[in-house]
């Protein structure tokens, strides 16, 4: 009996190269706090904008508490909304 060819699911190359993009690896603990400016720059491009899902590597639950603390954080002017170059 002749099998068929399989096919292959997503990507390869890409899910490789997002995943050396990543921000944050898989066995590590995640927790942000609005205070801590430099962990929460390490998540903001150069525009001032959040970085997305796919290239920080996070759950859906801890790019929401990501995106809460920065937004909280801009709020409170610990970091700004956008970047000096942009203004």
């Amino acid at each position: 009996m002749r099998q068929k060819p399989r096919k292959s699911k997503g990507n390869k190359s890409l899910s490789k190269a997002l995943a050396s993009k990543r921000k944050v690896t898989k066995n590590q603990v995640v927790f942000f706090d609005y205070r801590d400016e430099r962990k929460l720059k390490r998540f903001i491009n150069d525009q001032g904008k959040i970085i997305p899902r796919r290239i920080t590597g996070l759950s859906a639950k801890e790019q929401s508490l990501l995106t809460h603390s920065i937004k909280w954080a801009r709020f409170l002017a610990i970091i700004p909304y956008v970047a000096d170059e942009y203004k």
